[in-house]
């Protein structure tokens, strides 16, 4: 029967100076959670605004403009897309692998809620012109105050979304931590062996 091997070397002290060292800024925490609350915030306060645009176009669409060939249609769209966004912007999601694909699934949200805003207002602009948008032409701010509550609501929650995505961008890529230079002395490899 074979007995167990036993070490005799004296037990050493760890060696400041044989550590491993990391020549890096440790994250501050606190600050890059404070952003993601932040823009976590703005999501919501955007899903609102979302809701307020969407609404608008809703009740346009109920008091007449669903009579509107192709122009009650888009109508009801807008408001079914501001509804689904404003949920997917709301929902919340758990933080897995670092959080990145939760936050890729958020800045794509937050990306196609920009998109619509955009594209709405962009909407509103072509039925101001001459040609009209399939021959529908707005006239000033009519009807009020719809028009107007849907301008105000789709230009803030185009401006709220940028600054979320800027903010939850940066809670996850800092540049000053990007790069992390290891630097390891003779001892310690000669200890790791």
């Amino acid at each position: 029967m074979a007995h167990p091997s036993t070490d005799t070397r004296p037990p050493q002290t760890p060696n400041p100076s044989a550590r491993a060292r990391t020549r890096s800024h440790d994250p501050d925490t606190a600050q890059v959670g404070s952003r993601r609350v932040r823009a976590r915030r703005l999501s919501v306060v955007a899903a609102l605004l979302l809701l307020v645009g969407g609404y608008a176009h809703f009740c346009l669409y109920r008091h007449g403009y669903r009579f509107i060939p192709k122009i009650g249609v888009s109508f009801l769209l807008q408001f079914l897309s501001s509804a689904i966004l404003a949920g997917a912007l709301l929902l919340p999601r758990p933080e897995r692998h670092g959080g990145r694909r939760s936050l890729a699934f958020d800045q794509l949200t937050r990306l196609s809620a920009i998109g619509l805003s955009v594209g709405t207002l962009a909407a509103l602009a072509v039925a101001h012109t001459p040609a009209g948008l399939f021959q529908f032409h707005e006239i000033g701010l009519r009807p009020a105050p719809q028009s107007l509550i849907a301008i105000a609501a789709e230009s803030l929650a185009t401006l709220v979304l940028l600054v979320a995505m800027l903010q939850a961008r940066a809670s996850v890529f800092r540049p000053d931590l990007a790069m992390t230079v290891r630097v390891v002395d003779r001892d310690t490899i000669r200890d790791a062996a």
